[in-house]
C-alpha cells in the first residue's frame, strides 16, 4: 500500500539524517488543499537533539523533503511534497498512483502483529426484556468484532449474564406473587411477563420492609440451591435464554461462549478468600470489614468495594474475579474488551486493579469500553421502573416508518427489504455516534434517505448496482493516464482511506469513524452520479470502474457495521 511505502521511506530518511527511530504518523487532511497525506514528523524530530545541535522544525522538514527527492522516493508517487505551517509535510499523490491504489481494495492489509481478542458484550440478565438501551452493547460489540477480524485478528465473542443474585430473587418473587403464566405464551410475551415481574419485585423491595426480607430470603435460598426454588428458577431462566436466541440471530450475532454468574460465583468467592487469608502481605489483596470482604480501593485512588457480603455471598465484583480466570482459561486471549455502559466505570476500575494483583499475567490485557446511555425523545428509560421500549417494539416502530418512507418515495414495499432497511436504520443510528456520550434515538432521522443514515447507504449501494446491471460491461479496461475531474479525484481519494479508517476503528474502538467515512463516500458518489454521465460517456469504463469500487467498499463497510446491503431498493 502507498501509505505503508511512505512510512517506510520516511523511516529510511530519519535514519539517514542520524536520528533514532521514532513513531511516524501519517494523517489524512480534512481538506485536500493540504494534500492526500500529511505528517508532523519534523516537529517531532525538532524536540530531539542531534549531535548537540538542535534544529528548527522547518529546517528538518526541508532536509526530509530533500532526502526523499535525492533518493528518488518521491519521483514516482507524488506530484508535490510541500512544507506548511511550522514544518508539516504534505504529500500530493499523482493521479495515476491514486488510481492504482484506490482500486486495489480487495486486499485489506492485515495488522503486522495479529492478536487474539475477546470481545465481551450483551450482558442482558435473564428474566429481563432486551430494550433499546441494551442494543448499544450488542451493536457496538459486534461491529468491533468484525473490524478486528477484517484486519486478521482472531476474535472470540462472549456474553456474560447474571442468572443469580438479588435481581433474580426480585423477579422470582414477582412471578410467585402474580402466578405462573401459561406455557403457550410466545418468547416475547414470556419476556414481557418476566420483565414486569422484575419491576414489581424491585418496587416492592424498595417500598416494603416485609417484602424486602422475603426477597432477601429468596436470594439466600438461590445461592444455597434450595430445591424448592429449582422448578421456577429453571423454567424462567430457560424462558429467558430461549427469548434471547432469535434476537441474537436478528442482530447477526453468534457467540463463541456465554458465561453465567451461576458458574463463576463459587470460584470467585474462593479466590477472593485465598487473597484475604494470605500470611504474606504481598498476597493480601482484600480485607475484612464488618463481616464483609472488601477491596480498599482508596489506597489506589479508586472506590472501596465489597467482594463478599457479610452473608457470605460473592458480589458482582467477587464474581468478576471468577469470570476473569474462566475467560482466560477458555480463550487464552491477548486482549479482552468489555463493552459495558459508562455507569460501571468505577466498578471496572476496581475489578481490573484487583485482577491485576491476583493474576499478573492479565496486567493491561483487560479494557472497559464505556458507552453512554440511550434514550428516546420522550425521556429516560429504566428497566427498574418499567418504562422501557423493547427491541421488538423498536423494530416494529421503525419498520412502520420505513414503509411510510418507501411509499412516499414510490419504492416497492417488500417485507424482506423493509426488515433489512429497518435493522440498518437502527444499527447506524447507534453507530454514527462515538461510544462515550449518551445518545437520543431519532426515529425520523434514522430512516431518512437523504443522508447520515443506514438507509441512505443502502440506497446508494442499490443505485450503484442498478448502474452496473444496466451497463453489463467490463469495468477493468480503462485508460490509467486519463485526466481526473476534481470530483472524480475526491471520490478516489476517499476510496484510498478505507484501510486507514478501519485501522483507526480498531485502534480507538470507535466504529463511528467507519460510519462517518461511509456517509462521506456515499455523499461523494451521489454528487459524482448527479454531475457526470456514466453510461455512454467518453470515460464510461473508468466511471463504471469507480462505481464498482465504491460499491465494493460500501458493501464491505456496511457488513462491518452489521448492516445488510440491498441489491435493489
Amino acid at each position: 500500500m502507498l501509505k505503508q511505502q511512505i512510512l517506510e521511506d520516511l523511516k529510511k530518511v530519519v535514519s539517514d539524517l542520524g536520528y533514532e527511530s521514532t513513531d511516524i504518523v501519517l494523517s489524512i487532511p480534512k481538506n485536500s488543499f493540504f494534500g492526500d497525506y500529511t505528517t508532523n514528523l519534523a516537529l517531532q524530530l525538532a524536540k530531539l537533539k542531534l549531535d548537540n545541535n538542535k534544529q528548527s522544525s522547518i529546517e528538518i522538514a526541508n532536509k526530509i523533503v530533500e532526502k526523499m527527492k535525492y533518493f528518488g522516493f518521491a519521483q514516482d508517487n507524488f506530484d508535490e511534497i510541500k512544507i506548511a505551517g511550522e514544518g508539516f509535510i504534505n504529500f500530493f499523490i499523482k493521479d495515476k498512483e491514486l488510481l492504482k491504489n484506490a482500486f486495489d481494495l480487495d486486499l485489506l492489509q492485515k495488522e503486522e502483529h495479529t492478536r487474539k481478542i475477546l470481545v465481551e458484550y450483551g450482558h442482558v440478565n435473564p428474566l429481563k426484556e432486551i430494550h433499546i438501551g441494551h442494543l448499544r452493547t450488542f451493536i457496538l460489540g459486534e461491529s468491533l468484532s468484525r473490524a478486528f477480524e477484517a484486519l486478521g485478528n482472531t476474535v472470540f465473542r462472549a456474553n456474560y449474564q447474571g442468572d443469580i443474585g438479588l435481581h433474580i430473587a426480585k423477579a422470582i418473587w414477582g412471578i410467585k406473587e402474580s402466578g405462573l403464566p401459561a406455557n403457550q405464551l410466545t418468547h416475547a410475551q414470556r419476556a414481557t411477563v418476566l420483565g414486569q415481574a422484575y419491576v414489581k419485585g424491585n418496587i416492592a423491595y424498595e417500598e416494603n420492609q416485609g417484602i424486602k426480607k422475603k426477597i432477601d430470603q429468596i436470594n439466600v435460598a438461590l445461592y444455597k440451591k434450595d430445591p424448592r426454588l429449582k422448578e421456577i428458577y429453571t423454567l424462567t431462566r430457560n424462558w429467558s435464554l430461549e427469548y434471547f436466541e432469535p434476537i441474537y440471530d436478528l442482530l447477526g450475532i453468534k457467540y463463541d461462549r456465554c458465561f453465567f454468574e451461576s458458574e463463576v460465583y463459587e470460584q470467585g468467592k474462593k479466590i477472593v478468600e485465598e487473597y484475604l487469608g494470605s500470611s504474606r502481605e504481598a498476597g493480601k489483596v482484600f480485607e475484612k470489614n464488618q463481616g464483609a470482604v472488601i477491596f480498599k480501593g482508596d489506597k489506589y485512588g479508586l472506590q472501596t468495594r465489597v467482594f463478599i457480603t457479610s452473608a457470605g455471598n460473592a458480589t458482582y465484583e467477587g464474581k468478576e474475579i471468577g469470570l476473569a480466570q474462566l475467560e482466560y482459561d477458555s480463550f487464552n486471549y491477548d486482549q479482552s474488551i468489555h463493552v459495558v455502559a459508562s455507569e460501571q466505570e468505577g466498578y471496572f476500575q476496581v475489578c481490573f486493579k484487583a485482577i491485576d494483583m491476583i493474576f499478573p499475567y492479565l496486567n493491561n490485557k483487560k479494557y472497559h469500553l464505556s458507552y453512554g446511555l440511550v434514550d428516546l425523545k420522550e425521556g429516560k428509560m429504566s428497566s427498574r421502573e418499567g418504562n422501557i421500549v423493547s427491541v421488538d417494539d423498536l423494530i416494529h416502530i421503525v419498520s412502520e416508518k420505513v414503509r411510510e418512507v418507501m411509499k412516499v418515495s414510490r419504492i416497492t414495499i417488500d417485507q424482506e427489504i423493509v426488515r433489512k432497511v429497518a435493522l440498518g436504520a437502527i444499527k447506524f443510528a447507534y453507530l454514527k455516534f462515538s461510544p462515550r456520550p449518551n445518545i437520543v434515538f431519532d426515529l425520523e432521522q434514522s430512516v431518512s434517505l437523504q443522508g447520515d443514515s443506514g438507509p441512505y447507504l443502502q440506497y446508494t449501494y442499490a443505485r450503484i448496482q442498478s448502474v452496473l446491471k444496466k451497463s453489463q460491461k467490463n469495468t477493468e479496461n480503462f485508460n490509467v493516464d486519463l485526466s481526473l475531474d476534481k470530483n472524480e479525484r475526491e471520490l478516489l481519494r476517499q476510496l484510498l482511506y478505507f484501510q486507514d479508517t478501519l485501522e483507526e476503528v480498531a485502534k480507538t474502538l470507535h466504529p463511528n469513524l467507519l460510519a462517518v467515512y461511509l456517509i462521506e463516500l456515499a455523499r461523494l458518489y451521489n454528487l459524482f452520479y448527479q454531475q457526470f454521465r456514466i453510461i455512454g460517456s467518453e470515460k464510461e469504463a473508468f466511471r463504471l470502474k469507480i462505481s464498482a469500487e465504491v460499491g465494493k467498499v460500501l458493501k464491505k463497510g456496511l457488513n462491518l457495521l452489521g448492516i445488510e446491503e440491498l441489491e435493489k431498493m
